[in-house]
């Protein structure tokens, strides 16, 4: 029995398992790229456009992260009443903290004014991730951040920027395969 016209009907997209098994990805976001909001990617996946980018000032890496992204949070809403509930947009969030400083100024200034700027002009930057092995995820046009910084109780503990970067999307990022050890 048919539940839709043969003209809904949708052209299934290619398998991913290779049937022999699961074959998994590591996890962890290593770093960020924060990009100028007008910089346009020819090939994301060329490292000399990388590294022309960054050298040109339009493209800057945050420090190592310790970050994760978790399922995005999803909005549902009915929206016939003879069918459940559709999903009409979606969350997606990545919690970090990030422990470096910088040992050129007092009290590492520049790692604050890097976060700084990120947190007082988000709609002027495109955002990246990339992980630990090697994709990159993104550009995300259009994201929000929140971040502070967290001084530990005592002296064997540690101060480091806390933080949150959200965007609004239902599709997932698809990664881009790139070197940028090194780079970025």
């Amino acid at each position: 029995m048919a539940i839709c016209p043969s003209a809904c009907a949708p052209t299934l997209p290619d398998s991913y398992s290779g049937g022999c098994g699961i074959i998994s990805r590591p996890g962890g976001i290593k770093k960020f790229a924060f990009i100028k909001c007008d910089y346009t990617f020819t090939d994301i996946t060329d490292t000399a456009e990388w590294t022309t980018a960054i050298t040109a000032g339009d493209i800057v890496g945050s420090g190592l992260v310790l970050a994760q992204k978790p399922k995005g949070s999803f909005t549902k809403k009915r929206i016939a009443s003879c069918e459940p509930e559709a999903v009409v947009g979606a969350e997606k969030s990545i919690t970090f903290q990030d422990y470096n400083t910088d040992t050129v100024t007092p009290g590492g200034s520049l790692a604050y004014d890097f976060w700084n700027s990120i947190l007082t002009q988000p709609q002027n930057f495109l955002f990246a991730y990339y992980t630990c092995d090697q994709y990159v995820y993104g550009p995300v046009t259009d994201f929000q951040i929140e971040i502070d910084e967290v001084i530990e109780d005592n002296d064997t503990g540690n101060t480091f920027f806390d933080g949150t970067i959200t965007w609004n999307d239902i599709l997932m990022n698809v990664p881009a395969s790139v070197d940028l050890d090194g780079i970025l």
